[in-house]
């Protein structure tokens, strides 16, 4: 992948080039954890930059938690788009990384960043995870909607029809998540590219497994359980396993020809927050 990345983007191959860096990165994390605190505290809660979702320049609302503390992946809301930070950021790597011409698929289908992908790629497909009952590409409604069902272990497109897979936070909540990357991988054409994030550790080798689901169904839980927003459930949804370095591995397992991580933290685009990690294959 020969493309130039933006001002504040930064490959990553290996656990260890991240080692090696390690110095670096911690200086750098200084200077940027104290612009956040000032930001945070500045009157207003706005940061002044350019959307490369909506391609303009646009302010970005700082939201705090009931702590104080903002969660920065999940604000910095666009004035013009409503995008957050990892959605605008998502969108950037989408339209700046190649890509064969030929059909997207996302997986998601009910939020707002699939409302405005589909304005910007026309023929975009979502999905959400509906039913157990469910068959693969079957639509099912859904508070006055009609979604897509999907189970990213077994997905319902031809081998070789997709020019794009994006997934965003969801591959943590799939307990056989190396099924949902072969799947991904076997539906891409040759140069397809799937952009994914996921809670994934730049300094962890490898992944930690925080439940796991046995043939019977139960799961077990390995580590205290933690849950994430449900777009379709307010129940949240369990969180199996947080990345290391070894999905990249996965990735080439799976049928990849080319796999990275891709990190971010740039306040011109308002991206903050952490390094921000975007796992970036090639078919």
């Amino acid at each position: 992948m020969h493309d130039q990345l933006p001002h504040g983007f930064k490959r990553w191959t290996s656990f260890g080039q991240v080692r090696g860096a390690s110095q670096q990165l911690g200086e750098e994390w200084l200077g940027q954890s104290a612009l956040q605190r000032q930001l945070a505290d500045c009157a207003g809660g706005v940061v002044e930059g350019y959307c490369a979702a909506c391609l303009q320049p646009s302010s970005f609302q700082i939201r705090v938690g009931d702590d104080g503390i903002p969660n920065w992946r999940e604000t910095l809301e666009c004035a013009h788009c409503g995008l957050i930070n990892r959605w605008r950021a998502s969108v950037h790597l989408w339209r700046l990384l190649p890509r064969p011409p030929g059909d997207v698929y996302i997986t998601e289908q009910t939020t707002l960043l699939f409302e405005r992908l589909s304005h910007w790629q026309p023929g975009l497909v979502g999905s959400e995870y509906v039913s157990a009952e469910a068959a693969p590409g079957e639509s099912r409604p859904w508070n006055q909607m009609t979604l897509r069902h999907e189970d990213v272990t077994n997905l319902s497109f031809a081998g070789g029809s997709l020019a794009a897979v994006l997934s965003f936070d969801v591959l943590e909540h799939v307990p056989d998540y190396r099924a949902a990357v072969s799947e991904f991988a076997r539906a891409l054409e040759p140069e397809g590219l799937l952009i994914l994030t996921a809670p994934f550790s730049l300094e962890a080798a490898t992944t930690t497994i925080r439940a796991q689901r046995g043939n019977d169904g139960t799961i077990e839980h390995l580590l205290p359980p933690v849950y994430h927003d449900d777009p379709l459930s307010g129940d949240g949804v369990l969180c199996y396993q947080e990345f290391g370095w070894d999905l990249v591995d996965d990735l080439g397992a799976a049928g990849f020809a080319q796999a990275e991580v891709i990190t971010c933290w740039a306040p011109a685009y308002g991206y903050l927050g952490s390094a921000q990690p975007f796992v970036i294959a090639r078919r």
